[in-house]
């Protein structure tokens, strides 16, 4: 009896568990398939990049550098890269990678099929610069920004797009669209708290593979809580539209002045024999700055006088890109256009029809003794010579 009571119950369980969900195996829901197991490296097992190495060598998209060792802060060169996009692409396209096997290539030349594939999938990548330049030096170590390109490009031909996930227009040294795109998406975070993308650094195999397995697996990608990098507030403690100055009853605010300030500190901090005459001629930054807006006025005055106009800006600028308001960094464009422009139909301008500087009561609470030094540690304008 208890044998034939056990038996229905065990029945009636098998039953109910046939009726759960099962679990998605991994992989389901990746971009790309799943195509192989991966290898247990010992040099990432326990770190940041155990998992993204995982994914991008079970996608075959990377390998490691051995069995054993995937070497996570090494660098990818320019031909590593394009085999990697080349996969990539054959993968989003519906193909296989068992296209590459009969075209297989050893020796120095054995990225070059997967540099025609990309040619002939994306024929306009052979009119581009930054491409061709990859091509012309495969050995040579690649770029963050490269890379990003190379895969926008991929993405963009095989009509691949993502859930935006992040409300992100520019970071300090990026306002490009298509770059930016890879921000609200969640593939990348940047190199700091303000998601500062340091395009020139060279590109690691741990961030590299970081990016790819966001791309390739939604439950990798980064919510981001960027810090916004505010020049006027974080330099002259004021909001953006607080007036500073008047020059030639033209008020200058805070958005308007610190654009010039902060590239004439820059240029000089990267430059030490053009800081050493500036002092020599005891001037600072701060009074070359103040100058550069004395000169914009007046090309203001000479523009009407030659009756010349002050061409729009055709830059869109974010605000936010290089720490600026968009508003101060396209007057200040457009002003450095139209001095360009005056200079051209002048020559030398009359020093003597400089306009003075009436300063705001703020402009004497403003503490600008270390303004250098400052400007030195931000992201884009940051270093020294």
């Amino acid at each position: 009896m208890k044998t034939r009571r056990f038996a229905a119950l065990f029945l009636t369980l098998s039953m109910l568990l046939c009726t759960l969900p099962v679990s998605a195996a991994e992989g389901d829901d990746w971009l790309v398939p799943r195509m192989r197991d991966s290898t247990a490296f010992t040099d990432t097992a326990g770190t940041i990049c155990e998992t993204a190495a995982d994914i991008c060598c079970k996608a075959v998209l990377m390998d490691g550098v051995d069995s054993r060792h995937f070497y996570p802060e090494s660098g990818l060169t320019h031909a590593q890269i394009i085999v990697i996009s080349a996969r990539l692409h054959c993968l989003l396209s519906g193909g296989t990678l068992e296209y590459f096997e009969p075209i297989s290539l050893t020796g120095a030349d054995w990225w070059t099929p997967y540099d025609g594939y990309l040619r002939q999938e994306i024929p306009s990548l052979a009119a581009e610069d930054p491409y061709v330049s990859m091509a012309q030096s495969p050995t040579r170590s690649c770029y963050r920004g490269d890379f990003l390109e190379l895969l926008s490009a991929v993405l963009t031909d095989c009509g691949t797009t993502l859930p935006e996930i992040n409300d992100v227009s520019a970071v300090p040294d990026c306002q490009d669209p298509e770059l930016i795109a890879f921000y609200r998406w969640g593939i990348l975070g940047g190199k700091d708290a303000y998601g500062t993308l340091y395009a020139q650094a060279a590109l690691s195999r741990g961030a590299a593979a970081a990016m790819l397995a966001r791309l390739i697996a939604p439950d990798q990608r980064l919510v981001l809580d960027l810090q916004p990098l505010e020049l006027c507030q974080d330099l002259l403690g004021a909001a953006p539209e607080t007036v500073l100055m008047t020059i030639k009853e033209q008020p200058i605010t805070a958005q308007q002045f610190v654009p010039t300030l902060v590239s004439t500190c820059s240029r000089y901090n990267h430059s030490h024999f053009a800081a050493m005459m500036l002092e020599l001629n005891g001037i600072t930054t701060l009074d070359e700055s103040i100058d550069t807006l004395r000169t914009y006025i007046l090309c203001e005055e000479l523009a009407q006088e030659l009756e010349l106009e002050i061409t729009p800006s055709e830059i869109v600028y974010q605000t936010g890109y290089r720490g600026l308001t968009a508003q101060g960094q396209t007057w200040t464009e457009e002003h450095d256009r139209l001095l360009k422009e005056i200079q051209e139909t002048v020559g030398t301008l009359p020093e003597d029809r400089l306009p003075e500087v009436s300063y705001a009561p703020i402009w004497e609470t403003l503490d600008l003794s270390d303004i250098d030094s400052q400007v030195a540690g931000l992201p884009y304008w940051g270093g020294y010579w």
